[in-house]
C-alpha cells in the first residue's frame, strides 16, 4: 500500500508518492471554456483533460496551465471559509489524486489502496469542521479518468497534519527518517509560511504546536501579484 502526500494550497497543489512528486497551479479550466485557436495546445505542453464520475464536464488541469493566459476562465480555489466543501475544491483533490495514481499499474488495471497525508493550515487544522469536510473529500474510492484512460484508487486512511509540522520534519530528520538535529527537540522553533493565500506564523515549543502563539492571516502572494500588476498598469516609474 503506498502513501500518497497532497499539499493543495491556495497558490500551487504540491504531490508526492513513491512513484514521483508534482507541483501545479491549484487552478484548472472547464474544457469547454477553451478556445478553439488553443485547442490542440494540450499536445504541445504539459496539459491533461480530466474527468470524474460526478461531473458532467471535462477540465484541463497541469504545469502549464497558466500559459494559457486564460485567467478570466480558470477555475481557482484560492478562498477562505468553506474551501473545503466548494466543487472547485473536490475537483482539485480527485484529478490530484488520480494523477498520483496514473503512475501505478494497478490503478489501471485495478483499484489501488492507499494511504493519504494531508497538510492544513494550523487555524483550519484547529477547527473540526474543516477537518471533517477535508476527510469526506479524501476518503473512500475515486475514479478519475486521465486522456480518456481511467485510474481508480482507493483512500483506506487519511492523516491529517498541521503543515508547520512537515517544515519541522524536514529540518529534523534526514532522508532516511533518522534525527539529525537534535536541538530542534528542544528549541522554542517559529516558522512563517509565506503561501499564495496565506501567511501562516505557528511555534512550536517542546515539541508541540503553541495554541496562543498562532496567527494565519487571509492574504498572501497573490495580493502581492495583483498589487503589483496594478502598478504597472497604472502610473509607475522604472529606476534603471
Amino acid at each position: 500500500m503506498d502513501i500518497f502526500s497532497l499539499d493543495l494550497g491556495n497558490k500551487q497543489t504540491k504531490l508526492k508518492s513513491s512513484k514521483a512528486e508534482y507541483v501545479l497551479p491549484s487552478r484548472y479550466l472547464n474544457q469547454a471554456d477553451m478556445p478553439m485557436s488553443v485547442g490542440n495546445s494540450t499536445m504541445n505542453n504539459d496539459l491533461h483533460t480530466y474527468s470524474v464520475p460526478f461531473s458532467d464536464d471535462k477540465y484541463v488541469w497541469g504545469r502549464d496551465i497558466d500559459r494559457l493566459h486564460l485567467d478570466e476562465y480558470l477555475a481557482d480555489t484560492i478562498m477562505y471559509g468553506a474551501r473545503y466543501n466548494s466543487e472547485a475544491f473536490k475537483l482539485l483533490a480527485n484529478f490530484a489524486l488520480g494523477l498520483l495514481a496514473s503512475d501505478f499499474k494497478a490503478a489501471k488495471d485495478q483499484v489501488l489502496e492507499v494511504v493519504v497525508t494531508a497538510g492544513l493550515p494550523t487555524g483550519d487544522y484547529a477547527e473540526q469542521g474543516q477537518l471533517k469536510a477535508l476527510l469526506k473529500v479524501l476518503e473512500g474510492q475515486h475514479q478519475v479518468t486521465i486522456d480518456d484512460k481511467i485510474v481508480t484508487v482507493r483512500v483506506r486512511k487519511v492523516y491529517i497534519l498541521p503543515q508547520p509540522i512537515g517544515t519541522l520534519y524536514n529540518e529534523l530528520l534526514d532522508n532516511e527518517g533518522f534525527i539529525q538535529n537534535k536541538d530542534l527537540l528542544d528549541e522554542k522553533v517559529g516558522i512563517v509560511d509565506v503561501g499564495g493565500g496565506t501567511i501562516l506564523i505557528d511555534t512550536i515549543l517542546n515539541f508541540e504546536l503553541s495554541g496562543k502563539n498562532r496567527h494565519q492571516f487571509n492574504t498572501g502572494v497573490n495580493d502581492l501579484y495583483e498589487a503589483i500588476a496594478n502598478g504597472i498598469n497604472g502610473d509607475t516609474s522604472f529606476i534603471n
